[in-house]
């Protein structure tokens, strides 16, 4: 035991599961986590198990309130239980009887519908926790979960949880303030930062971290965000209509940096020693930076470590490649310390610096981004826009146009929302690879477009050219559908969701449907429902071949919530779902077959899709029979 009280116990994550009993409390909130978070876990799960220089793995802390942890006084779970629920529905998923794993039920405390819910996840009913049924959904249709089936060993005797038992005194009103309130830690590219600053002398430092913290701030338009509150510099810096970077190498922007006042914000005075650097910057961090010039418009499509990473590929240079380890914000720190010792000096720090600072720039012009303005929902809509100098009121401020063309002069004072068609067929297929490959360890083809633009000058920058990477790109991750003779052998789940939204941007784009918001969906949905009941059959009979309701022709992309309701309807009843037969330009070519008439949809029909999807596809990737 600790001073404190706190009993500490190392536990595996069989031992977390069969041998004790837990309990989630009245007071904790409902089962929360998305895709995002539990991708994450399997993710990092995958990961460690196929790692060979990882013996074990942390996973984290779980606390608990004192108890015996029997079934008739099971731990109450103060901390973690969004972690815990995770791993039981992934072990409900993943489950192994030849294995010994009877897992122990977690209950929940005035929630019987979450306890069903996660006894038999994958039942339908109106009485299920929607939270729970989704997140299993997630958890089985994830395809690294199949992957992660071949290392239970690994998860269930390597990876470790730090179990924390509070003292049965705790006020545990107290410990949640405490738990809020801590300060906040150096992350992993504030070791970065200092680490490459290291390498530099004293007087650069300074203009390193200006560079660096202005990069930082995603959200934020970086010529912004480089020149807060000084349009005069912003001109220096990026020209008379502040489209473009004027500096030739991190040299030029030294003498920038030496030429801005004493109060201008920055990492550390010149000649400062690195341990006041750092000491400064952590201060610094919690300060609001407040500029008249930029609301909070913008929000990025990744965080500033993976940005880091998609620059530290760029840099290092090399074929393109799908290593998820290259963008595995986790192993930040390892990837620059091996950059770093292979050749230690202070040029390759100052090439860097300019480096980051030209892909900041083509990144925010070049890469989507979600806006959220007075006409926009809550949740914003996609954007691809650059930023320009405009005026306003005689005063000169920074107006968003369409990224394309490149050669468009800013001479209205008023912000021009007239995109071109270029602009917007980049923003289509962009945003198709975003929902498609959700982690940022997937989003290899801002790396790509990243590359592709350094190696062009602003003149020879076009959306055509663009789009021919993103096409190219996309074409080669729709072609591992087929087989090795050409042939669309992948069946239900087993197709690659690039297939499905490469399928809804062709459409748009043939549609002329070019402001097409895709949406976050990565749930299978079989529009003749995978298992019908006998209403269904009654109505549109049985399928000429029960395999017919796996193919292509007779599947879509919904959102994991939207499928749960949408699953056991017949398919004229999903047809009239406006909303969700929206969320797909496929779907809503299948949900006009059902309408024509509430009988339609069967097997002829279903082929007669399929078909016409596969001859939409050869088209486009010149797949011959």
């Amino acid at each position: 035991m600790t001073q404190s009280g706190v009993q500490p116990d190392l536990r595996t994550v069989r031992e977390l599961l069969i041998e004790d009993h837990y309990r989630v409390p009245v007071y904790q909130r409902n089962y929360a986590w998305g895709e995002e978070e539990i991708r994450q876990l399997i993710d990092d799960l995958l990961d460690a198990a196929t790692d060979e220089t990882t013996d074990e793995y942390f996973l984290g802390n779980i606390v608990v309130s004192a108890s015996r942890g029997s079934a008739e006084n099971p731990f109450s779970v103060v901390d973690g239980q969004q972690r815990l629920t995770t791993l039981h529905l992934l072990f409900r998923h993943l489950s192994a009887p030849d294995r010994g794993l009877a897992l122990h039920p977690l209950t929940f405390e005035s929630r019987p519908r979450a306890a069903r819910s996660l006894d038999l996840p994958g039942a339908p009913g109106d009485d299920a926790d929607p939270g729970i049924t989704t997140g299993f959904q997630i958890v089985s249709q994830y395809p690294r979960t199949a992957e992660l089936a071949r290392h239970l060993d690994y998860v269930l005797d390597k990876v470790l949880v730090v179990r924390l038992r509070l003292p049965q005194a705790t006020d545990l009103n107290r410990y949640f303030e405490v738990m809020n309130t801590r300060g906040q830690q150096l992350q992993q590219h504030d070791i970065v930062k200092a680490r490459l600053m290291a390498r530099l002398p004293d007087d650069e430092r300074s203009t390193f971290a200006w560079i660096w913290d202005a990069c930082t701030r995603m959200d934020t338009y970086i010529q912004m965000a480089l020149t807060p509150g000084d349009p005069v510099l912003r001109g220096r810096l990026f020209g008379t209509d502040w489209a473009w970077l004027q500096a030739a190498s991190f040299g030029d922007l030294l003498q920038a940096r030496r030429a801005i006042s004493q109060g201008a914000r920055g990492f550390g005075a010149a000649g400062g020693s690195l341990t006041e650097a750092i000491g400064a910057y952590a201060a610094s961090r919690a300060k609001e930076d407040a500029d008249a010039d930029e609301p909070e418009r913008f929000s990025s499509v990744i965080e500033f470590p993976t940005f880091l990473l998609h620059v530290l590929r760029v840099v290092e240079g090399g074929e393109p490649g799908e290593d998820e380890a290259q963008l595995d914000d986790k192993k930040l720190v390892q990837r620059f310390q091996a950059w770093l010792e292979s050749a230690e000096s202070a040029e390759r720090v100052r090439h860097f610096a300019f480096t980051m600072l030209r892909c900041r720039l083509l990144f925010d012009t070049l890469v989507l981004k979600r806006e959220f303005t007075s006409r926009t929902a809550d949740d914003g809509t996609w954007s691809l826009k650059r930023l320009v100098r405009g005026f306003s009121n005689g005063r000169a401020t920074a107006r968003y146009v369409g990224s394309f063309p490149l050669d468009r002069t800013p001479a209205s004072e008023t912000e021009s929302t007239d995109e071109a068609d270029g602009s917007k067929r980049v923003r289509l297929l962009e945003s198709a690879l975003r929902v498609t490959y959700t982690s940022p360890r997937t989003m290899h083809w801002m790396t790509e477009v990243l590359r592709y633009a350094l190696g062009k000058g602003s003149s020879q920058l076009s959306a055509e050219g663009l789009l021919e990477v993103l096409q190219g790109l996309a074409r080669a991750k729709v072609a591992d559908a087929y087989d090795a003779s050409g042939a669309f052998t992948a069946t239900g789940f087993g197709i690659p969701r690039i297939v499905f939204t490469y399928l809804d941007y062709l459409l748009a784009d043939r549609k002329s449907q070019l402001d097409f918001q895709f949406t976050f969906r990565n749930s299978v949905e079989h529009f003749y429902p995978q298992h019908p009941d006998d209403e269904i059959r009654r109505a549109y009979g049985a399928l000429s071949n029960t395999g017919d309701r796996e193919l292509l022709g007779n599947l879509a992309l919904v959102t994991v919530r939207d499928n749960s309701k949408f699953t056991n309807n017949p398919p004229f009843l999903k047809a009239q779902a406006s909303r969700v037969v929206a969320q797909s330009p496929k779907l809503g070519k299948m949900a006009e077959v059902a309408e024509r008439d509430h009988r339609t949809w069967d097997s002829a029909a279903i082929h007669a899709h399929h078909k016409e999807m596969l001859d939409l596809l050869r088209e486009d990737l010149f797949v011959s029979d």
